[in-house]
């Protein structure tokens, strides 16, 4: 009986769990870039990619969901891969909320308040993704981007409330409203990514 007969139709099927949520993680990289391109430089074509790539990320994430649901064996504790699946799939949802209602408002350029807060975000994307491909080769720089994950929304959290407070102060109180809604959607995101980056330190406890 040949080695490829048993790894076919005996030993249970292995997928690289690890390597899918780097290719999730990417995607969700590419939005958060498209966002900047969308509302600071104010390229239309950015928005409708937005809404592109969510699509697709929605494509990886219900692939992902299915191969863990029908796999036997998994390298690391399923519950986890779980987690970050749903947390990454938040995110791309929640960017969409985002440019539907920003268009809604019809607001097609952020002021340059927003632009510090959306630097923080690409940030954390930047670490996620760099987290995840660092994750079978080097826990200790997986951890070392996690933690900058955390240390990044502490600072969105900064911006987010020097904003808040700005806004306070005026009297337009349409603007006050689009704005906050506006805020509360990033501040979700940014929350999301931190949560993301707990989840991918709970890998590497389970890993180790």
């Amino acid at each position: 009986m040949s080695t490829s007969w048993i790894k076919k139709y005996i030993l249970p099927k292995e997928i690289d769990f690890i390597s899918a949520l780097h290719s999730h993680a990417m995607i969700i990289k590419k939005i958060i870039d498209d966002l900047e391109k969308c509302f600071i430089a104010e390229d239309e074509t950015h928005c409708l990619a937005i809404l592109e790539d969510q699509h697709q990320a929605k494509e990886i994430r219900d692939n992902n969901m299915k191969d863990l649901l029908n796999v036997f064996i998994t390298p690391i504790d399923r519950e986890s891969i779980y987690r970050v699946i749903t947390e990454l799939d938040w995110i791309a949802i929640s960017m969409r909320h985002f440019v539907i209602e920003a268009k809604s408002y019809h607001v097609s350029k952020l002021d340059e308040d927003y632009a510090p807060m959306i630097k923080q975000l690409q940030l954390q994307t930047e670490l996620l993704t760099a987290g995840f491909k660092t994750l079978k080769s080097d826990v200790v720089k997986t951890a070392q981007s996690a933690k900058r994950v955390r240390d990044t929304y502490d600072i969105f959290v900064d911006l987010h409330i020097q904003k808040m407070a700005h806004l306070a102060t005026i009297s337009d109180v349409k603007e006050q409203f689009i704005h906050r809604e506006l805020l509360a959607q990033l501040k979700d995101i940014s929350k999301r990514m931190r949560m993301t980056a707990n989840s991918l330190e709970d890998i590497i406890m389970k890993m180790a």
